[in-house]
C-alpha cells in the first residue's frame, strides 16, 4: 500500500521484492559522510540478517523508492522497557537514512513523519531512538520535532558516547527540567565511570 507519493518518490512499507541487502546497502551509503566525520554508528554496518533480526517480526520497515531503487529507509521496532522514560511497550525508531544524492529534498523529514504515523497507528505512546553524541544535526531535527534528550551512555563499541532521545505522544509525563536533569546526571556519571580511550593510546 502506498503511503506517500510526491515528486515521483514513493514511501511504502517494505515489499517482498525489496531485499534486506537492499536495506543494508542504502543505510551503509546513507551514512558514508558521517563515517568520514568520525560519527560511526556500528548498527548501520551490520549484516542484512542482523538488521532484520533487530527490527523483528513486529517491526515496520518503510522504504523510499525512486522507481524500483531504494533511496531511503526508516524502521519502527517494538521494544519493552523498565526505564524511567519508557516503561512497557514502546517504539524504537531505528535504521533511518537517505542516499546522499537525495539529501536536501526533504525526504528524511518525510520518512520520519511517516514513521511516526505508523507508530501512532500501532498504539505506541513512547517513541525512542539513539544516535552518536556528535550527530548534532539529527539531534536538532529531533528536538524541533518534539523529542527530548533523556540519557547519555557509552556505545557498545566503547569508542564513542551516544544519546537517547524520546517523544511522548500523549503529552510528556515529566517536565522539561526533569528530563534535562536526568540527562545531564547520566552524562556526568557515564563520562566519569566509562572514560573513552584516546585513539593514540596503546595497550600495555
Amino acid at each position: 500500500m502506498v503511503l506517500i507519493m510526491k515528486e515521483d518518490i514513493r514511501i511504502i512499507e517494505k515489499p517482498d521484492w525489496v531485499s534486506w541487502d537492499d536495506i543494508k546497502r542504502c543505510l551503509f551509503e546513507a551514512h558514508a559522510a558521517n563515517r568520514k566525520k568520525g560519527i560511526n554508528m556500528a548498527h548501520y554496518q551490520w549484516p542484512a540478517e542482523k538488521i532484520k533480526e533487530s527490527i523483528g517480526d513486529n517491526g515496520v520497515v518503510l522504504v523510499a523508492l525512486d522507481g524500483e531503487k531504494v533511496v531511503g529507509t526508516a524502521s519502527v521496532a517494538e521494544r519493552n522497557g523498565k526505564l524511567w522514560y519508557a516503561k512497557g511497550r514502546y517504539a524504537y525508531m531505528c535504521f533511518a537514512g537517505v542516499l546522499p544524492s537525495y539529501n536536501g529534498k526533504g525526504l528524511y523529514h518525510r520518512l520520519t513523519e511517516q514513521r511516526e504515523k505508523v507508530a501512532r497507528s500501532l498504539d505506541y505512546n513512547v517513541l525512542v531512538f539513539d544516535t552518536h553524541q556528535n550527530n548534532k544535526q539529527i539531534q536538532s531535527i529531533a528536538q524541533n520535532n518534539g523529542y527530548q534528550l533523556v540519557r547519555f551512555f557509552r556505545a557498545s563499541s566503547k569508542d564513542h558516547y551516544s544519546v537517547i532521545m524520546v517523544k511522548w505522544l500523549n503529552d510528556c509525563p515529566f517536565s522539561s527540567f526533569y528530563c534535562w536533569i536526568r540527562y545531564h546526571i547520566s552524562r556526568l556519571n557515564t563520562i566519569v565511570r566509562y572514560p573513552l580511550k584516546k585513539k593514540n593510546e596503546t595497550k600495555t
